[in-house]
């Protein structure tokens, strides 16, 4: 997928110099815009002076850590810059918590290079185009722009293929996959993350499919057989 905004500004926010540098590479040798904190109260100082498009935060920092500078964000009342998530902690409570607070991407350390590529351009495509539905019968309903990994199942449970929610609302999402799904099929998604398979195990019946053999398709899915757990925790993800 082509990023739209290919001299987007980033700013990357982590104390770990090697970690940051690397990032900080990879990205401007993509074509951004690119600047650097060393932790999260230098995040904020830089982000008062020159707002970026996107924020790629490490969670864990001294004085200041990646749920601070969100905090601080929100606080502001001022629109908030879409924000990556990068962490060594993948628990299902640290992503969920991370959604809830307006993370856009969420990816685990260690991390492959092509999938914070991934991930920063299309978050950054999914951000300047935030009224667009995931499909008419759900334009109106909230949505989240969120990316994060999932493990793709047939109905009877068995591995598909690995994926990507690009965006979330309670009533289905869209996934990114290698190749096409008919619609009409059942299948089921389940979120990337030690511990979530229970919580986010979701039962869902394609509706459409876009794209081409040479890159990611992307597939409108309906959320089916929805227990009252399932109900309340996507409520708890979309706030």
């Amino acid at each position: 997928m082509a990023d739209p905004s290919p001299t987007a500004r980033i700013l990357v926010v982590d104390d770990e110099e090697s970690v940051r540098n690397l990032i900080c590479r990879i990205l401007s040798d993509s074509g951004y815009d690119v600047d650097d904190a060393v932790d999260g109260k230098d995040a904020l100082a830089k982000i008062a002076l020159r707002r970026p498009n996107l924020i790629v935060l490490d969670l864990m920092m001294p004085e200041v850590d990646g749920w601070g500078v969100v905090d601080a964000l929100r606080k502001e009342g001022l629109p908030t810059p879409p924000v990556l998530m990068l962490t060594a902690r993948s628990d299902y409570e640290t992503f969920a918590r991370a959604v809830r607070v307006g993370v856009n991407a969420f990816i685990s350390k260690p991390f492959r290079l092509q999938e914070l590529l991934l991930a920063v351009s299309k978050v950054l495509a999914q951000s300047a185009k935030p009224d667009e539905p995931v499909e008419t019968e759900r334009r109106r309903e909230v949505r989240r722009v969120l990316y994060a990994e999932v493990k793709v199942l047939a109905k009877d449970g068995a591995p598909m293929a690995m994926g990507e929610l690009v965006n979330l609302s309670r009533g289905g999402a869209q996934l990114d996959i290698d190749a096409p799904m008919p619609p009409g099929e059942r299948i089921r998604i389940a979120f990337h993350t030690p511990g979530a398979a229970g919580p986010l195990d979701l039962h869902c019946q394609v509706l459409w499919w876009r794209g081409s053999a040479s890159r990611r398709v992307s597939h409108g899915l309906k959320f089916a057989s929805l227990t009252p757990a399932h109900v309340e925790n996507l409520e708890k993800l979309l706030g």
